[in-house]
C-alpha cells in the first residue's frame, strides 16, 4: 500500500509540474476532489440513515415482542380458566351419579317395603288386604288407597327433592359450558393475533440483519473512501451547497407541479372498490420493506417519502390517490381508530400543523410507513406516533 501511494504521489507531482500552467488540469483535479468528497459524503448519510433504521427496527421488534408477551400472558389465565371450568362440569356430572345412585336407591327401598309390608303382613291393614282386596265396596277400596298412598306419598317427597337437585345442576353445567366455550373463542382469536404479530416479529427480525449487514459495508466503504481522500485536497464547500440547493429546489419545483396535477384531477370522495383484497395489497407493500425514504419520492427507485409510498401501492390496485399527504386525508371516509381495519389509511401531525405524515394500517395496531428510516413496520403505539395521531380515512371499500 506504501509502494501504491509514493507511486501515485509520484505521478501526481510529475504532472503537476509539465501541467502547471493549464487551467484544465486544476479543474480536473476539482472535479476529483469533488467526487471523493461526494462519495465520503453520501456514506456519511447512508451510514447514519441505516443506524436510524436499525434503532427504528429494533424499537419496533421491541414493541412487537411486548404485545406478543402480554397476549402470550392473558392466554395462559384464559387456558388456566377453561381447565377450571372443566373440572367444574366434570364435577357436576360425578354429582348427578349420585342422585342417580340415590333414586334407584329410594325406589328400590319403596319396592322392597312394600313387598315385605305384603308379604309379613303386620299392618292391620295388611292383615285384612286380602280381605279387602275381595270386597266390592267403593270404600274399601279408597281405605286401600289411603293406606298405600301415605307410604308413597313420604318418598315422593324426597323423590321431588332429588329431581330438584338434578335440575339444578343441569342448569349449573349449561352455564359451565357456556362460559368454557366463550373463553374457547377468546383463546382462538388471541392465538391469531399471537401468530401474526410473531410474523411481523420475525420480518422485523430479518430486516434488522440486513440493516446490521448493510451497515457493516458501508463503514467498510467510508475507510476506503477516506483513504482516497486523504492524498487529496479538501472539496470546495460552496459547491457541494449549491448543487444540494439546487437538487433541492428541482425537488420543489417537481412536487409543486405533482400538487397542481393532482389538483386538476380532484380528490376520492367515498371508498372505491379495488383490483384485489387488502391481503395481496399489504403484500405488495410488504415487498418495499427496507426501501430508503426519498423526499418528493414517488417510485421504487430511488425511492418513495410517506404519500408517495401510499399512492404508488393503492394505485397497482385501481385506487388513484392524490400525491401530498394533506390531500390523501381529504378522501374516502373518516374512521374512529375504534374501528380501524387492515388497508385503513392513517395520518399524523409531525413536523407541521394537519396532516403531514401518512401509514398503512395492517392491524394488532401495526402501520407500514415511509419515514426517515425507510419502509418498515412502525407501532400506532408507539409513543411518538400515539402523541401525533391525527384520524384514519378508508380509501377501499371493505
Amino acid at each position: 500500500m506504501i509502494k501504491l501511494r509514493s507511486t501515485f504521489l509520484s505521478v501526481l507531482i510529475t504532472l503537476l509540474i509539465s501541467l502547471s500552467a493549464e487551467s484544465v488540469y486544476a479543474a480536473n483535479l476539482q472535479n476529483n476532489l469533488q467526487n471523493y468528497q461526494n462519495q465520503l459524503s453520501t456514506l456519511k448519510q447512508q451510514a447514519v440513515s441505516q443506524n436510524q433504521k436499525k434503532s427504528a427496527s429494533i424499537q419496533q421488534a421491541e414493541s412487537i415482542q411486548t404485545s406478543v408477551n402480554l397476549l402470550q400472558t392473558t392466554l395462559q389465565q384464559d387456558n388456566l380458566l377453561i381447565q377450571q371450568h372443566q373440572k367444574t362440569i366434570l364435577d357436576i356430572k360425578a354429582q348427578e351419579e349420585v342422585l342417580i345412585d340415590k333414586r334407584q336407591e329410594e325406589i328400590q327401598t319403596l319396592g322392597n317395603y312394600l313387598k315385605t309390608e305384603y308379604e309379613q303382613g303386620d299392618s292391620t291393614y295388611l292383615n285384612q288386604l286380602s280381605w279387602l282386596l275381595s270386597s266390592k265396596t267403593m270404600d274399601d277400596l279408597l281405605t286401600r288407597i289411603t293406606y298405600t298412598g301415605s307410604i308413597i306419598d313420604s318418598y315422593k317427597t324426597l323423590g321431588d327433592q332429588i329431581n330438584h337437585n338434578a335440575m339444578e345442576l343441569q342448569a349449573t353445567q349449561q352455564s359451565e359450558q357456556t362460559t368454557t366455550a366463550l373463553l374457547t373463542k377468546t383463546v382462538q382469536s388471541k392465538q391469531q393475533s399471537v401468530d401474526n404479530l410473531n410474523i411481523a416479529l420475525e420480518k422485523q427480525k430479518n430486516l434488522i440483519t440486513t440493516l446490521t449487514t448493510a451497515e457493516q459495508k458501508t463503514v467498510g466503504a467510508q475507510s476506503q473512501v477516506q483513504k482516497n481522500i486523504d492524498e487529496t485536497q479538501r472539496l470546495i464547500a460552496a459547491q457541494e451547497r449549491e448543487a444540494a440547493l439546487a437538487a433541492q429546489e428541482k425537488a420543489k419545483q417537481e412536487q409543486a407541479a405533482q400538487e397542481k396535477a393532482d389538483q386538476a384531477i380532484g380528490k376520492l370522495t367515498a371508498p372505491v372498490k379495488s383490483n384485489g383484497t387488502i391481503g395481496q395489497l399489504l403484500a405488495f407493500a410488504e415487498g418495499f420493506l427496507g426501501s430508503p425514504y426519498v423526499w418528493g419520492g414517488t417510485t421504487p427507485s430511488p425511492g418513495f417519502d410517506c404519500s408517495g409510498l401510499v399512492q404508488y401501492v393503492y394505485a397497482h390496485f385501481g385506487v388513484n390517490l392524490n400525491r401530498v399527504t394533506w390531500d390523501q386525508y381529504q378522501e374516502g371516509q373518516s374512521v374512529a381508530e375504534a374501528d380501524l381495519k387492515p388497508g385503513d389509511l392513517v395520518f399524523f401531525s409531525t413536523y407541521a400543523p394537519g396532516a403531514s405524515h401518512v401509514g398503512i394500517y395492517v392491524g394488532n395496531r401495526i402501520m407500514i410507513d415511509d419515514s426517515d428510516y425507510g419502509v418498515a413496520y412502525d407501532s400506532i403505539d408507539h409513543p411518538y406516533w400515539s402523541a401525533r395521531y391525527l384520524g384514519a380515512r378508508r380509501v377501499i371499500a371493505q
